[in-house]
C-alpha cells in the first residue's frame, strides 16, 4: 500500500516537472497559446499553477522522508535539511552561470569574473531551496498539525504584513513593493532578474523635438523613472527608433522602414504615435517571497499527513483531499479580493488557491491508481519523469542553453530558432508550431527519463 502510494505521488511530481519543462520551452516565445503564458502581474494562469504544484509535492514527499525520523528536529535531521537546501541552491545558481564564461570572447579568468558580476543569483531551484528549508524546518520544530498550519497562516500574514507596510498606498506596485526593495539590496540589481516591465503614458514625459528625424525624451517632474531601463517603440509599423542615452535623456532617432516615404518620417509625429515602456529589474524568485512559498511548503507537508492519516481507505482519503482543496481555493480567491493572486510576488492568496488544486489533481491521481486501479503502464511517462525531477528539470536547462552556443548556429540563427523555424512553424499556425516544438522537446526528455527509470537509476539530491 505504501509503494501505491509513492507511485501515484510520482505520477503526480512527473506530472508537474513535464509541465514545467513544457512551459519553459516553447519554439518561440512570440507565438503562444495564452493558457502556456504567465499571468502579466495580477491573476493565475495554468502555467502559474506549475511552480506552486512542485513545491507543494516537495512539502508531500517531505512528510514521507521525515517521517521515518520521527518528525524530530536534531542534528540528525538538521544536517540532512541544510545539506539538501544548499545542494538545490547551489545547483541553481550553477544553472544560471552556465556555461560559466562569455562563450563570445576568448576564455580567461577575467572573463569568466565579469560573468560573475552579472549572473542572477536566484531562480526556480532556488526558490525551492529556501521554501523547503523554512517549511519544512517549522514543521520539524512544531510537529503538531495545528502548530504547523498555524505557523504557515503565520507566514502568509506576515508577508502581507512586509508588503503593506513599506507600500501602504499600492503594496503590490510593480515597481514599489518590499520583494524588489529587499532583492535591490541583497543580491542587488546586478544580480536579479530584468524580464519585467510596465506600460508607461506619454504624459509621464517631457518630449523636445531636436529636428525632424530626432525626439529627446525626460522623466518628468517627480516621476520615478530611470531612464537606463525605458524604451520607446512605434506603434506604427511604418518607423523604428534607434535609442541612445544621453546623459540624464534619450535620444530617439525616427528610421523609417523600407516601405515607408522618408518626407513623412517626423519626429514630432513619432514621438505621439509611441508606446513606452519600462524594463524593471524584478526577480520573481527573490528571498521576501520564500517566505510565503515557504507555506506552500507546508501546505504540501500537512496534506502529506492527510495522506498519511487515510492511508488505510483511500476513498476517504480522495474524498478529504477534495474537500479540503475546494476550501482552500475558495479561501484564495475571497482572500484574493483583498491579497490579490500573484505568482511574481508569491501572495497568500495564490498559496491557497494553487495549493487547493493541487490538492484537487492529487486526489485524482490517487483516485485512478489505487481507487478504481486503473493500469500503471497508462502513467508510466509521469512515474518516469518524477523519479528524477529535480535532474530532468536541471537538465532541460542545460541543453537549452547549450542549444544556444553559436557553434551549433545554422544560417546565422540559434540551433533552437532553425529547428522551429524549418520544422514547425508552418504546421498549421506559428503557435501550434511552438506548442508542438514544446512537446516534441518534453518527449526527448522522456527518453532519458525512461532509460534512467529502467534501470533504477535515481538521482537524489
Amino acid at each position: 500500500m505504501k509503494t501505491k502510494r509513492i507511485i501515484a505521488l510520482d505520477a503526480f511530481r512527473g506530472f508537474t516537472v513535464a509541465l514545467m519543462i513544457l512551459v519553459n520551452n516553447p519554439g518561440t516565445w512570440t507565438y503562444i497559446y495564452s493558457p502556456l503564458r504567465h499571468a502579466e502581474w495580477q491573476g493565475c494562469t495554468p502555467t502559474d499553477l506549475v511552480f506552486p504544484f512542485f513545491l507543494f509535492v516537495v512539502g508531500v514527499a517531505s512528510f514521507f522522508s521525515f517521517k521515518k525520523f520521527d518528525f524530530k528536529l536534531n542534528k540528525t535531521t538538521f544536517l540532512k535539511l541544510l545539506k539538501r537546501t544548499l545542494l538545490i541552491f547551489l545547483i541553481g545558481f550553477l544553472l544560471n552561470l552556465y556555461p560559466f564564461f562569455d562563450i563570445n570572447k576568448p576564455f580567461s579568468l577575467q572573463n569568466i569574473l565579469n560573468k560573475l558580476e552579472t549572473v542572477r543569483i536566484l531562480g526556480v531551484l532556488q526558490r525551492i531551496a529556501c521554501a523547503y528549508f523554512i517549511g519544512i524546518f517549522l514543521c520539524l520544530l512544531f510537529k503538531s498539525t495545528k502548530k504547523i498550519a498555524a505557523a504557515g497562516i503565520a507566514l502568509m500574514l506576515l508577508f502581507w504584513g512586509i508588503l503593506i507596510a513599506c507600500n501602504p498606498n499600492n503594496p503590490y506596485d510593480k515597481k514599489e513593493n518590499a520583494c524588489r526593495a529587499v532583492d535591490l539590496i541583497i543580491p542587488c540589481e546586478n544580480h536579479i532578474y530584468k524580464g519585467y516591465s510596465r506600460a508607461l503614458e506619454l504624459d509621464d514625459f517631457n518630449f523636445t523635438i531636436v529636428d525632424d528625424t530626432h525626439f529627446a525624451v525626460k522623466p518628468a517632474a517627480n516621476k520615478n523613472i530611470d531612464i537606463n531601463y525605458i524604451s520607446f517603440k512605434s506603434s506604427s509599423n511604418d518607423y523604428e527608433l534607434n535609442k541612445e542615452i544621453q546623459n540624464d535623456a534619450i535620444l530617439y532617432t525616427v528610421i523609417p522602414s523600407q516601405n515607408t516615404n522618408t518626407e513623412n518620417a517626423s519626429a514630432n509625429a513619432v514621438q505621439q504615435l509611441s508606446k513606452a515602456n519600462e524594463r524593471i529589474p524584478f526577480d520573481p524568485e527573490g528571498l521576501l517571497g520564500a517566505l510565503s512559498a515557504a507555506a506552500t511548503v507546508i501546505f504540501g507537508f500537512l496534506t502529506g499527513r492527510l495522506i498519511n492519516f487515510y492511508s488505510e481507505n483511500k476513498e476517504k482519503m480522495v474524498t478529504h483531499l477534495l474537500l479540503c482543496g475546494l476550501a482552500a481555493v475558495f479561501v484564495g480567491m475571497f482572500w484574493g479580493q483583498w491579497f490579490i493572486i500573484c505568482k511574481p510576488l508569491w501572495t497568500g492568496s495564490y498559496v491557497l488557491y494553487a495549493g487547493g488544486l493541487a490538492m484537487i489533481v492529487l486526489a485524482f491521481f490517487i483516485w485512478f491508481m489505487d481507487v478504481k486501479k486503473y493500469s500503471q503502464k497508462y502513467f508510466r511517462p509521469l512515474v518516469a519523469f518524477g523519479s528524477n525531477p529535480l535532474f530532468l528539470f536541471v537538465m532541460s536547462g542545460v541543453i537549452v542553453k547549450t542549444m544556444g552556443f553559436p557553434y551549433f548556429n545554422i544560417d546565422g540563427m540559434p540551433l533552437q530558432s532553425w529547428i522551429y523555424v524549418n520544422v514547425y512553424k508552418n504546421i498549421i499556425d506559428p503557435a501550434f508550431g511552438s506548442l508542438l516544438y514544446a512537446i516534441t522537446f518534453v518527449a526527448a526528455l522522456w527518453i532519458l527519463a525512461e532509460f534512467l527509470y529502467r534501470k533504477k537509476i535515481y538521482i537524489k539530491v
